[in-house]
């Protein structure tokens, strides 16, 4: 099974700008699970993030196409408005033309003020795919050990990880994430963004780690299309060798 990540420098508050880049970069990905950065059409813009919501709707669409076209699975972070007119940081996993289904964002990130323009979600499902069965932790998420375990509990066994983590905290990124993948023995799936968006620097740093915590592919900076090939027999193995899954009392 092929796995990709993606990974680039976010345009501030543009849509069509991001959803060029993000077009072009999956013309070579056919059959694969991709991940991309956390609120990627737009980045944490907050003053038009209204209007960015309401333009995710139609690029949502669109990549259902290109999903069922290209056999797909897509797992992305935009802007998205609920009931009450409330916002939210969603998640969608698409499969192969399918909105296999959405999750909010749970732990918002309080240095970039997430709560007060979004509300927190409730909800940490694992999404049936194509590709496998996929739990998502949505970057500052990294830090819940609770989050992942309750995944791990539902039987994930690939955690997809959209991010914009800044630059500053990137050892903490680079740690966390491969210590996810190895404490959950899955596939970890890290898409950050890198470089500066509007006043924060990224830290990149997209990755690609087996349930083993080996690294498949890792990218610190720049543009980034990081492919591998996974083989989901290896995380019943890897459970079976180290059986960690043990109810503490």
């Amino acid at each position: 099974m092929k796995l990709a990540v993606l990974q680039w420098q976010v345009a501030f508050g543009n849509v069509e700008e991001n959803l060029k880049k993000l077009l072009y970069l999956l013309e070579s990905i056919e059959d694969a699970i991709v991940v991309l950065p956390e609120m990627f059409l737009c980045g944490f813009d907050y003053e038009k993030i209204r209007e960015h919501a309401r333009s995710a709707l139609g690029v949502v669409e669109r990549l259902k196409l290109i999903s069922e076209e290209k056999k797909l699975t897509i797992v992305g972070s935009i802007p998205e408005e609920g009931t009450e007119g409330k916002l939210f940081n969603n998640v969608f996993v698409m499969s192969e033309g399918k909105l296999v289904g959405k999750r909010s964002k749970i732990k918002l990130f309080p240095i970039y003020e997430e709560n007060k323009y979004f509300s927190p979600g409730v909800e940490n499902p694992v999404f049936e795919t194509r590709h496998g069965k996929v739990g998502v932790l949505v970057c500052f998420e990294l830090r819940f050990a609770n989050l992942g375990w309750d995944l791990r509990r539902k039987g994930a066994q690939i955690i997809a990880v959209p991010s914009m983590w800044g630059a500053r905290r990137k050892e903490h990124l680079k740690v966390l994430s491969r210590a996810r993948a190895i404490e959950l023995q899955s596939f970890l799936l890290l898409s950050n963004a890198w470089g500066k968006t509007g006043d924060e620097e990224y830290a990149g740093c997209s990755a690609i780690y087996d349930p083993w915590g080996n690294v498949l592919a890792f990218s610190e900076e720049g543009e980034s299309l990081l492919v591998s090939w996974g083989d989901m027999k290896k995380v019943e193995a890897v459970r079976r060798l180290i059986p960690v899954d043990i109810e503490i009392i």
